[in-house]
């Protein structure tokens, strides 16, 4: 199952990754910069997905806040079997399902298969090990930037991870705390997952 969802939905997207580097490796003729435009070009991409997801989400935000004060009332009024039974009679009556809730998550759902593919590409990149980009001694490594106390610390991932806090402060202004705990989460989950990368 994994397997077809992968070769499915990632594959794909992978080919494209791979298409748009070795397009602009040439038309570049710098491999760090090729990166950098892949990124760019694939961003540009999912743009509309990106826009058709926030539409979604401001749907189900306008959702929650036209139900809240019943559903605050409900669950001030009513204790266990009772409130669930009400909340669903509610939720049934505003033609509003449990999963719709998942629409909050659907811009963080449509990231995953866009990082994989980049991710599982370039890692795999033979020519990219030993080349050095402006700063970065080699880009098949870890950075290994910042030195202090003896430690060597990997300055993009944090970067990477301050700007997604500092793009998500701005993005979320205005929205519930739910929406602001799940973009800072993933940039947690990012800086996490691509520390030594």
């Amino acid at each position: 199952m994994w397997n077809l969802l992968y070769n499915l939905i990632v594959m794909p997207i992978q080919m494209v990754v791979e298409i748009t580097y070795l397009l602009m490796s040439r038309f570049l003729g710098n491999q760090g910069f090729a990166i950098i435009a892949v990124s760019i070009v694939i961003q540009t991409l999912i743009l509309p997905l990106y826009k058709r997801s926030d539409a979604l989400q401001d749907e189900e935000r306008e959702k929650q806040k036209e139900m809240e004060h019943w559903v605050k009332h409900i669950k001030k009024t009513f204790h266990g079997d009772e409130r669930f039974m009400m909340l669903q009679t509610y939720y049934r009556q505003q033609n509003y399902k449990s999963y719709d809730a998942l629409k909050s998550s659907i811009s963080i759902l449509l990231q995953i298969p866009f990082f994989m593919a980049a991710y599982n590409y370039l890692s795999h990149l033979q020519e990219i090990k030993g080349t050095a980009f402006w700063v970065i001694p080699d880009l098949g490594e870890p950075d290994r930037l910042l030195h202090i106390f003896g430690m060597q610390l990997n300055m993009l991932p944090i970067a990477m991870t301050v700007i997604n806090i500092v793009s998500g402060i701005i993005y979320t202004k205005g929205m519930p705390r739910k929406s602001k705990v799940q973009v800072y989460g993933l940039a947690v989950v990012f800086l996490v997952l691509l520390y030594n990368s």
